[in-house]
């Protein structure tokens, strides 16, 4: 890519001599999706800055985030509102959490806090302003008028924020960097991939071939439309019809802020509790590796780069995805598993039911995909990402100044 910073190994990495930086906001949706996903930013720019503020809607789960060596201030974006009315009466309130807490920096991250930070700040300005892509949501997904509309905006705001030259910009994927660009955004060398969300390898250690007498492919993630949970079910009915021996297991909880989220009562009427089971939500996910053969991600639509991905590979369990953006980007097709098109389940049960018949094909695979996270996929390389981002763009700030 064109002027983007790829993440670097630890033993490349700056040494941190002391904070480059005063007070940075860090602005994201939840709190379970900070600790979820973003705990190597948290920890890199607490050393990075003398202060971080996560800006969160709370859940109850302040205390850890904050055991992480920053502050918290509650706050609801209201993610499944698209009234502008209401958007900007959002932004109002976050311009005066930025006023009051007047930060050198302030880290926005996913497209709520994107777009209502960008309002905010043209409110309340930042020296520095960090926007942080972790997938397109509606700027690329649906085509409804009022999502036209509201991708028009959200691309101006964006665009508004990277043409200031003190700002930053971080994305998962060679292809969200080619949307947004297409899309009028100009970063030029104001940019860095990062590698999703970075996986710990000791959290999520190499596991051997679990001991199912019927092998199991688990889905992880929210439950959701475009994450291809309908057609994953298409596929289990074809598989049962063919009596292939394999099980689906469904990791995850509806998301009650999305309008894309399945309903609970549908979840349950696809549980069989033999073939295809439903087993809801759980932290442990490295649990999941132990028990499962094979991880399926039939997303309809582009990605970032899925945490959930990464911690099956790093699990050394083959990989099943779509041919989507930010999949796509990780998945060599019979390398670290197989891609498949997007809604196609005949195809998805096809490439499910051989990987459930060849025991040694997901061992190869599985050793692919782990490979390919240690390579470059850690929470060290992220961290170091983001650390040669912040320092270029402060070193940038200090060359006009």
């Amino acid at each position: 890519m064109p002027g983007a910073q790829k993440p670097e190994n630890r033993d490349d990495a700056p040494p941190i001599f002391g904070p480059i930086l005063g007070k940075v906001l860090v602005c994201v949706t939840e709190d379970w999706f900070a600790l979820s996903h973003f705990q190597p930013l948290i920890r890199r720019l607490s050393r990075l800055a003398t202060e971080v503020i996560v800006v969160t809607r709370s859940s109850g789960r302040f205390a850890e985030i904050e055991r992480l060596g920053t502050s918290t201030i509650d706050f609801d974006y209201n993610r499944s509102s698209m009234n502008p009315v209401r958007e900007l009466r959002t932004a109002g309130r976050l311009a005066a959490i930025i006023r009051n807490e007047n930060p050198d920096a302030i880290h926005l991250i996913a497209m709520k806090p994107i777009v209502l930070g960008g309002l905010a700040v043209s409110m309340a300005p930042v020296r520095h302003a960090v926007v942080h892509m972790t997938g397109l949501g509606f700027l690329a997904i649906s085509d409804t008028t009022k999502a036209r509309l509201a991708r028009k905006a959200a691309l101006s705001i964006i665009r508004r924020v990277i043409a200031q030259p003190q700002s930053w910009l971080l994305v998962e994927n060679p292809e969200d960097l080619a949307f947004l660009e297409q899309g009028g955004v100009a970063p030029g060398h104001h940019v860095t991939m990062l590698g999703g969300a970075g996986i710990d390898p000791a959290a999520y250690p190499s596991v051997p071939p679990a001991a199912n007498a019927v092998p199991v492919a688990a889905f992880v993630g929210r439950m959701i439309r475009s994450k291809g949970v309908a057609v994953l079910m298409e596929a289990a009915r074809l598989l049962q019809e063919r009596k292939v021996p394999l099980a689906i297991e469904l990791y995850g909880e509806s998301d009650d802020g999305n309008p894309e989220a399945i309903p609970n009562g549908t979840l349950r009427s696809w549980s069989d509790g033999e073939r295809t089971r439903y087993m809801g939500f759980t932290r442990d996910v490295a649990a999941i590796w132990r028990r499962a053969d094979i991880f399926v991600l039939p997303a309809l639509s582009r990605e970032g780069m899925p945490r959930a991905l990464l911690e099956a590979a790093a699990s050394g369990r083959p990989i099943v995805v779509t041919d989507v953006p930010g999949c796509r980007h990780f998945v060599r097709d019979g390398v670290e598993g197989f891609i498949v098109p997007p809604g196609d389940a005949a195809a998805l049960a096809e490439v499910l039911e051989r990987l459930a018949r060849d025991p040694e094909l997901r061992v190869q695979l599985g050793a692919a995909a782990r490979a390919k996270v240690l390579a470059a996929f850690t929470e060290t390389h992220v961290e170091n990402g983001i650390e040669a981002a912040y320092r270029a763009m402060t070193a940038a700030a200090g060359k006009r100044n």
